[in-house]
């Protein structure tokens, strides 16, 4: 099968708008391609009903000890915005990419994980293990989808060996340094946390100003954060486990340089954060920014209570709990309170000397000769964390590959893929899968 093949048959995954909260009938129309362009999988798998628009399949194989997840969500970011080069649900094919919203973020990883094992029931191939196609309908607004799938495995006593969801990808060699493509291949994700910080006072009439208004002091609390090292940077196992492997990507002459850096681990987490701030701090430390924020709903009106969200990532060596602790004794100073949201912390770091992660990584060098593996330290978070509640591998990689600039497209204007990497992936689950037992 060539490229134009499986192109066509992508493009109408990407011409169905499933935006997270949009309308629901997009999703069973979306439902019913799938059904009628994956023909084997509709004939051969088990469609489990959980609820919702979500999505579960079962192939069985020949065992049921050592089950496979393969993961991803139906649902897509909006795509508003006038900066889009052809519509954004129409799937433009140019210059060897296809544009639309979905592309990569993670259409391309339903399609290759449903497509790949269509292929292989068309084969007349039965896997070792039962494999399960995990699809939520509701990742991006951080929905339940993925825990009704969880719920489902472990109402029927099933603990997935292996779990792999969308994260890293195929990061094509982006300078002077890197020696060749790597293989980002997530192992952990960092922590979340949405902490409100609450301002009260009198309020009143915007012409007789008191001093110290609750907003004059969210300010002051704000430029503190700004401008300190709130969160200590630490080395962490992840961490160290990415920077070694990154250092097998680098060219020889920065290699002994990188795999120094990972040894020493603490002056490394510290020096790292100065040099680079933009990677180095989510690397080496939990971090904070403010995302929203509120006081009065009037021009003239000093408000009685305001707030700020501050939107922290919490580092595996940390916990929600220090992070809190450490912004309630800074908002303190400033005659502020501290309210805790939504929160969790870092997920367990994938067992890397397990048998099924050995195997995943395997897959990845036969189907790509020319690329490096490096363990991912994620710093965002993905449906897979639900599911390491019930697995001790669960992996967040789509072997596909992309460039620095296509990265950039995600949850932005132009998102596109390679059409090459549409097969490539394919044929990557179809090894994987193949090999698995």
């Amino acid at each position: 099968m060539d490229d134009k093949f499986y192109v066509e048959k992508f493009k109408k995954l990407i011409q169905c708008p499933t935006v997270s909260q949009d309308d629901p009938e997009n999703f069973v129309r979306f439902h019913k391609i799938l059904d009628e362009t994956f023909e084997n999988v509709t004939a051969k798998c088990q469609k489990i009903e959980l609820g919702r628009n979500v999505l579960l399949y079962k192939w069985s194989g020949k065992n049921s000890n050592k089950p496979v997840v393969l993961m991803a969500h139906q649902d897509v970011v909006p795509a508003g915005g006038a900066d889009w080069k052809y519509p954004p649900f129409a799937a433009v094919e140019e210059d060897g990419k296809v544009f639309g919203r979905g592309t990569i973020d993670c259409k391309n990883t339903l399609f290759a994980t449903i497509q790949a094992v269509d292929e292989l029931i068309g084969e007349g191939f039965v896997p070792e293990q039962d494999v399960y196609l995990s699809y939520s309908d509701c990742e991006e607004i951080s929905g339940p989808g993925a825990e009704m799938a969880r719920d489902y495995f472990k109402s029927q006593g099933i603990r997935p060996e292996i779990v792999v969801d969308e994260g890293g990808a195929i990061v094509k060699k982006v300078d002077k340094f890197m020696s060749k493509d790597a293989a980002m291949v997530g192992i952990l994700e960092k922590g979340y946390a949405d902490v409100k910080i609450i301002a009260r006072g009198k309020g009143g009439h915007s012409s007789q100003p008191p001093k110290h208004t609750p907003i004059a002091r969210l300010a002051e609390f704000v430029r503190y954060v700004e401008r300190h090292s709130v969160f200590k940077p630490k080395m962490s196992v992840p961490a160290k486990a990415m920077v070694l492997g990154l250092a097998d990507v680098l060219k020889p002459k920065y290699r002994a340089l990188a795999k120094a850096a990972g040894r020493l681990g603490a002056l490394t987490a510290h020096v790292a954060p100065k040099i680079n701030w933009h990677y180095g701090a989510p690397m080496f430390k939990s971090t904070v920014v403010f995302t929203m924020c509120e006081g009065a709903t009037a021009s003239n009106v000093i408000p009685q209570t305001a707030w700020v969200n501050a939107n922290v990532r919490v580092s595996p060596v940390d916990s929600v709990e220090k992070c809190v602790k450490k912004l309630e004794r800074i908002a303190k100073k400033f005659d502020c309170e501290v309210e805790l949201q939504n929160h969790r912390d870092a997920s367990p770091m994938a067992d890397l000397t397990g048998e099924s992660y050995k195997q995943f990584v395997a897959a990845v060098k036969e189907t790509y000769p020319d690329v490096e593996v490096v363990p991912y330290y994620m710093f965002g978070g993905t449906d897979c964390r639900t599911m390491q509640e019930i697995s001790n591998t669960a992996i967040r990689c789509t072997p596909c590959r992309m460039s620095s600039e296509q990265l950039s497209t995600m949850h932005a204007a132009n998102e596109n893929i390679y059409v090459t990497s549409l097969k490539e992936t394919v044929t990557f689950f179809k090894t994987f899968l193949r090999k698995y037992k």
